[in-house]
């Protein structure tokens, strides 16, 4: 067994006094009641709201964990973080009470039970006196997380919340960045990430079955999206944000996902009118795109001569476009010419890695750009 010098103890016991959190923890157990009271009254805070989330129950198990409170099975604790007096985000149990809010309130029928298949087809309304007084006694246990430390400031407090949300969403599937992201800086401009991800030309391209057809007036997703890779994880946020992280020159720099929540952090206090043109200005370069390229935009031929969709060439032709949005009209007029000079670009091996390939750096991004500027510049020449 390896044995620890005294010297290495003591910085490891320092460590452990300087960064362990200062953390308090309380817990309550909460009626369905007052779960559902709590949660309207806006004290309990969704940091991710319903319609933002990806991965959603669907009725059935929305039924089922109805079912178990009736069965009174045990029911993992939700996680609140106190943000302010008496005023909770919910770090960890968003589903479970958004379905318990739901049922009280009448949204949807029970479905798919087996022990009690009786009351399929009923809402909360429906069900008989007994049963109704019942799921009220039944309790959801939370545990409240305070930052203990008057001195913490706020950057060190959020850096807290960030990582134990972290932390709590490891025991199941892991969140992925975007999801993240989606948590941590909602807002406007997280809001017009998910609008512009339902763009019916943006999900024509990207082949994500369109948002209008497949989710109904309730908020009910079809199995169709939401099984769709790229809606699942929420990629087709992280798509839209990257034309917004790229745009600048001087943002281009440190790790991709540095800027990606670098660019999320900016936008926080976005008014609504640079909102409205970074709208625009999204839809506008998209449609150019497509105007150029059709249905082969964004898109390259591999070896067996299937075209692939690339997230890569899309940010260096979306940034490339938008540079040359004064010259839009030559481009347009010179759309042979342009859809000829990139792919001569993407038949030359070397150019190809940089544009398609795996580089994922700011220097990557960099160079893919000027390429795919270099040779939209050259059709117009």
């Amino acid at each position: 067994m390896p044995r620890i010098e005294k010297s290495t103890l003591k910085d490891l016991e320092k460590k452990f006094g300087d960064t362990a959190f200062r953390l308090t923890q309380e817990r309550n157990d909460f009626f369905l009641p007052q779960v559902c009271r709590y949660v309207l009254e806006d004290r309990w805070i969704n940091l991710r709201p319903e319609y933002q989330r990806r991965l959603v129950w669907d009725q059935a198990k929305r039924s089922l964990f109805i079912e178990s409170l009736l069965l009174n099975v045990p029911i993992p604790p939700v996680f609140l973080y106190e943000c302010d007096l008496s005023r909770y985000e919910v770090m960890d149990g968003q589903q479970r009470l958004s379905c318990v809010v739901d049922f009280l309130q009448n949204e949807f029928a029970l479905k798919g039970l087996s022990k009690w298949e009786e009351l399929n087809g009923l809402r909360y309304r429906d069900l008989p006196e007994m049963l109704r007084r019942g799921l009220e006694r039944r309790r959801i246990s939370a545990t409240v997380l305070l930052v203990g430390s008057s001195e913490q400031t706020l950057p060190e407090q959020s850096e807290v919340r960030r990582l134990v949300f972290e932390r709590l969403n490891t025991g199941g599937q892991q969140l992925n960045a975007q999801e993240l992201r989606n948590c941590f800086y909602a807002g406007d401009f997280n809001d017009l990430l998910i609008r512009l991800s339902r763009n019916k030309l943006f999900t024509d391209i990207w082949e994500i079955p369109p948002y209008d057809d497949n989710v109904d007036k309730h908020g009910n997703i079809s199995s169709r999206l939401r099984n769709n890779q790229r809606y699942k994880r929420m990629q087709d946020c992280e798509i839209v944000l990257r034309f917004f992280a790229f745009r600048k020159r001087s943002k281009i720099r440190g790790a991709v996902r540095t800027m990606l929540d670098r660019c999320m952090e900016d936008h926080l206090s976005i008014a609504q009118g640079d909102l409205l043109c970074q709208e625009t200005d999204f839809n506008s370069r998209l449609k150019f795109a497509f105007d150029l390229f059709g249905k082969a935009v964004f898109r390259y031929k591999d070896k067996k001569g299937h075209w692939q969709l690339s997230i890569p060439l899309y940010d260096g032709l979306m940034i490339a476009l938008d540079r040359l949005w004064e010259q839009r009209d030559q481009l347009i007029l010179a759309k042979k010419k342009v859809v000829s000079a990139v792919g001569r670009v993407l038949e030359d091996d070397a150019k190809f890695e940089v544009i398609v390939g795996k580089p994922n750096t700011a220097k990557a991004v960099l160079n893919r750009m000027e390429l795919l500027e270099g040779a939209l510049r050259s059709a117009i020449q």
